[in-house]
């Protein structure tokens, strides 16, 4: 080059002469203390990056990821995980992701829970994950997960609610000696229709009371509770307690001839009190005029 400087062109004749690792050595030593030659930045961080592995596998999902399901606290629930084409050296495994436990792996269950357990059905290829009597602590997102590597997998949500049960709108009831009383119960926000429907008055289940004139009605989400002829020893406190829900109450008063008569002469003192409250207010206002 110009100037008497070597460049790296010039270089290159000898080093396509070179026929030994030593002169090559000695080629590149002289072209990177003369500025000649920069390495690659890559070779100086450590090469390129590498790709990430692959997965090698033929298996894949049939059920969707970020799929929900809502039951009622009580009742068991079914998680789904369809895998098509699982091959023997892979398994598949259920895994609460609150905590990453390991519940299943493959058909055994991992959990010390004994409201867990899994089901396989080689014919729909499904795993499915059981929780008996589930509870509003158990809703949450669960995986279905593939033992590929990395490993693959879907999400599964849920939602366990609690049902409500109500009589009568709740509260207090009045009804005259020698009627017919009818207390309906009716459940709120379940999905299923309870198994039973027990009836207390006070502490005594009277569904099937034969000294009594009753009757007990369960169709869907409620049930009727029919009392034909009530007495006076009828009144107190009514219970509907359903299987899968909580229960609720409704407190009964049963009227005899002489408790209308009572019940005004209660009620005397404070309408007359009433009475003089109103008169002082009006008089009261006279005075402000």
């Amino acid at each position: 080059g110009a100037d008497g400087v070597t460049d790296w062109e010039d270089l290159q004749p000898q080093a396509d002469e070179a026929t030994s690792d030593r002169d090559s050595k000695e080629l590149h030593r002289y072209a990177m203390e003369h500025g000649l030659w920069t390495p690659d930045p890559g070779v100086l961080v450590g090469g390129p990056e590498e790709e990430p592995p692959r997965r090698l596998t033929n298996a894949h999902f049939l059920t969707a990821n970020n799929t929900h399901t809502t039951v009622q606290a009580g009742a068991t629930a079914q998680l789904r995980c369809k895998v098509h084409d699982v091959a023997d050296h892979e398994t598949v495994s259920w895994i609460r992701l609150r905590d990453h436990h390991l519940i299943t792996l493959g058909t055994q269950t991992y959990s010390n829970d004994d409201r867990f357990s899994v089901s396989f059905s080689q014919h729909k290829q499904e795993w499915m994950l059981h929780i008996k009597y589930a509870q509003v602590r158990d809703s949450g997102d669960y995986e279905c997960q593939l033992s590929t590597h990395p490993p693959m997998g879907i999400i599964v949500t849920l939602n366990v609610i609690q049902a409500l049960s109500e009589v009568n709108s709740g509260g207090e009831m009045y009804t005259q000696a020698g009627s017919t009383v009818k207390l309906v119960c009716r459940l709120r926000h379940y999905t299923e229709p309870p198994t039973y429907v027990f009836w207390y008055h006070q502490e005594n289940m009277i569904n099937y009371d034969s000294n009594r004139k009753v009757s007990v009605v369960n169709q869907g989400g409620e049930s009727t509770l029919q009392l034909k002829g009530v007495l006076e020893e009828d009144s107190g406190n009514y219970t509907c307690v359903p299987s899968n829900a909580k229960p609720s109450s409704v407190t009964l008063h049963v009227i005899t001839d002489e408790a209308p008569a009572a019940m005004q002469r209660a009620s005397a003192p404070a309408m007359q009190s009433a009475y003089t409250l109103a008169l002082a207010a009006f008089c009261l206002a006279l005075v402000n005029l």
